[in-house]
């Protein structure tokens, strides 16, 4: 299936992750993660209205610009402020209504407008010109947002433009919280879409909706519908009442029944239109916790989700079952081939009538996915309270480290950063365990105009590779020089690196029923011989999450207390088979091999940016499980050609 053209990201937010040694680094550590519950990972999450509506723009071109550099960086989770608008009964970004174009012979009650100077974005994001609104933000208000586009719309109508010449329906319904005059409209003319209408402290066009945002999303999970492109995205919607247009700058009225989204205008509705079938349901999350047996349980010995991430029992028919456990990622992208969760974060008190449990279907309960910790950081970036990781304690706390996240401190960062210089305090949060929330505006810029801001906020988010690793091998070089991983004391403590596999080093040993027990082994050895240096019930491995990783590095640290910040520690991963291909174990096999089944091989075999393939030994049947376990709702989508093959990759 072709992409609909929404998903546009700039080169240069392209370069900082799907080229080496970014895209490596990325890959290792999802596919690592891959059977831990999704509830336990540690993503790179923001704030669209901090990272795109800054100064209260919501135009759309800018947005679409935006949303996809934000994709193309990296950012795994999202948290979207949405407005109902009334008025013109859509789900919007913008937080005020906007007019309905005079074309609908039953809008009466014209409003006052004024025509401004012809917007004209320009190609070139880092010098886009949008005119700012000339009315000062009145203390103490909040910015807001607007919606939806038709669901099912296309890139031309994205594009499409409307009449500059507004009116105002009569309808009753439509209430202000103060008896302000009615605002004189500005109206920016735009020949890349509708006018840019300034009202109040708000400049937007009338695309700038949710419908757009799931447009891109959906052109998003198309381009990157491959084994070795996919991952899970996360969304959290806080629903608002737009504030009204006769009074833009006042908070929103409260809206009555009537004037509430109808049943075909809900927000599971939108979400539906274009991500249907890649949205992971609350219905099939409460059917798999209710018998494992035939869910999580029911994969090959080495696609069971991990031990020690959630609790199960067995009830009085026999079924094996958990009460607050979370499948794997592995299970979700390569068995039930779903992309993406949905969750509501808050409800303002303005919607209050709005009954979000019909939305049950598609979108999970407030806050499902977000347990706030409170954290505190030092001038040095080190997180003094709150941090989810304790040296002297290697159980899991299920209540507060599943979901965990907290906001980021106030960031200094530059316009043109080093992307080899991770932040201190994200790489801090990330490594106790603990989501980084990104609410403010980096470098005085959104990512529509300067991307890098945010790839350094996403790069400082990884936990396993250092900055420039993992270094690059070809064929010709020796199957031992840099294929093997190590972690490291210095320069970059508790971060890996590639190592040639005949050094000698100590090992790292996990017990696999308990996910925070590591131990190191007394004596170093080659990594051929690492699997005879961990005595039962520990066993030769590699960290899975950002809190194994602490975990484990605490284990370094104690020890080898005395040891030279030079020494290293071998961890469970290697390409000692195929360049560039990590897989678990001496014995690992690359999945993107050609085998002499040929079906097998159209399955497996994935071109990345350069050439460059990454995944576990486990991985391999995961793949196959694609073409047999395919639902039956995608059978009809067409198959791209990938290297020659036709290749179905993970739906989008």
């Amino acid at each position: 299936m072709s992409g609909n053209g929404l998903y546009t990201p700039d080169q240069a937010a392209i370069d900082t992750r799907w080229i080496q040694p970014w895209s490596e680094a990325f890959r290792a550590q999802r596919d690592i993660g891959l059977r831990v519950p999704i509830s336990f990972h540690t993503v790179p999450a923001v704030s669209l209205t901090q990272a795109c509506f800054t100064n209260n723009q919501y135009e759309h071109n800018a947005f679409q610009k935006c949303f996809s550099n934000l994709l193309g960086v990296g950012f795994r989770k999202f948290v979207v402020d949405t407005y109902w608008d009334p008025l013109r009964k859509v789900w919007s970004l913008c937080p005020v209504e906007l007019p309905r174009s005079n074309e609908d012979s039953s809008n009466d009650g014209d409003v006052p407008v004024e025509t401004g100077p012809v917007v004209v974005p320009s190609s070139d994001t880092l010098m886009a010109d949008i005119p700012l609104s000339t009315i000062a933000l009145p203390p103490g208000a909040q910015k807001r947002q607007e919606t939806s586009a038709p669901a099912s719309a296309s890139a031309s109508s994205f594009a499409a433009s409307s009449s500059v010449v507004l009116s105002l329906s009569s309808s009753p319904t439509l209430s202000s919280s103060t008896s302000a005059a009615t605002p004189t409209i500005i109206d920016f003319p735009n020949p890349n879409g509708p006018p840019l209408l300034q009202i109040g402290s708000y400049n937007c066009t009338s695309l700038t909706t949710l419908g757009l945002l799931t447009g891109i999303l959906e052109d998003f999970l198309e381009t990157t519908a491959t084994t070795t492109g996919a991952a899970l995205i996360l969304f959290s919607f806080n629903i608002n009442a737009a504030s009204s247009l006769t009074d833009p700058d006042a908070p929103a009225p409260y809206l009555s029944q009537d004037q509430l989204p109808g049943s075909e205008q809900r927000l599971s509705s939108v979400l539906q239109g274009n991500l249907s079938d890649d949205i992971y349901r609350p219905s099939s999350l409460s059917d798999q916790r209710a018998n494992l047996d035939s869910s999580w349980y029911n994969v090959d010995w080495n696609n069971l989700p991990l031990e020690g991430y959630f609790e199960d029992s067995t009830n009085a028919d026999g079924n094996v079952f958990t009460r607050s456990g979370w499948p794997t990622e592995a299970y979700m992208e390569f068995q039930d081939l779903y992309r993406l969760v949905a969750s509501y974060g808050t409800v303002a008190p303005q919607m209050g009538e709005y009954k979000i449990e019909e939305d049950s279907d598609y979108i999970f309960p407030p806050r499902t996915l977000m347990k706030e910790v409170a954290t505190s950081i030092g001038t040095d970036g080190r997180v003094t309270s709150g941090c989810l990781f304790n040296p002297s304690d290697d159980t899991i706390h299920f209540a507060n480290s599943s979901w965990a996240i907290s906001s980021a401190p106030q960031l200094d960062v530059s316009g043109n950063p080093d992307l080899l210089s991770p932040i201190p305090s994200i790489n801090n949060i990330t490594a106790c365990g603990i989501t980084p929330l990104l609410n403010q505006t980096l470098a005085g810029t959104t990512a529509d105009k300067n991307p890098l801001p945010y790839a350094e906020y996403v790069h400082s988010t990884l936990w396993s590779f250092a900055p420039g690793q993992p270094l690059n091998t070809t064929s010709e070089d020796d199957s031992n020089s840099n294929r093997c991983v190590v972690m490291m004391k210095s320069p970059y403590p508790s971060r890996w690196r590639v190592s040639d596999c005949r050094e000698s080093h100590r090992v790292a040993c996990h017990d696999p029923s308990e996910p925070y027990n590591w131990i190191v082994s007394s004596s170093a050895t080659t990594y051929d011989n690492a699997d005879s240096y961990c005595a039962p019930p520990y066993r030769f491995s590699v960290p899975h999450t950002a809190l194994e990783n602490s975990h484990l590095f605490s284990a370094f640290q104690s020890a080898t207390p005395d040891s030279k910040d030079t020494e290293a520690l071998y961890v469970n991963l290697n390409s000692i088979g195929t360049p560039d291909c990590w897989v678990v174990g001496k014995n690992g096999t690359c999945p993107y091999l050609p085998t002499t089944e040929t079906d097998r091989t159209k399955i497996v075999v994935v071109p990345t940016v350069a050439a460059v393939i990454i995944f576990l030994m486990a991985a391999m049947t995961f793949f196959v499980k694609c073409a047999a376990n395919r639902r039956e709702n995608k059978r009809g989508r067409k198959r791209r050609l990938v290297g020659g093959w036709e290749y179905e990759g993970v739906p989008s």
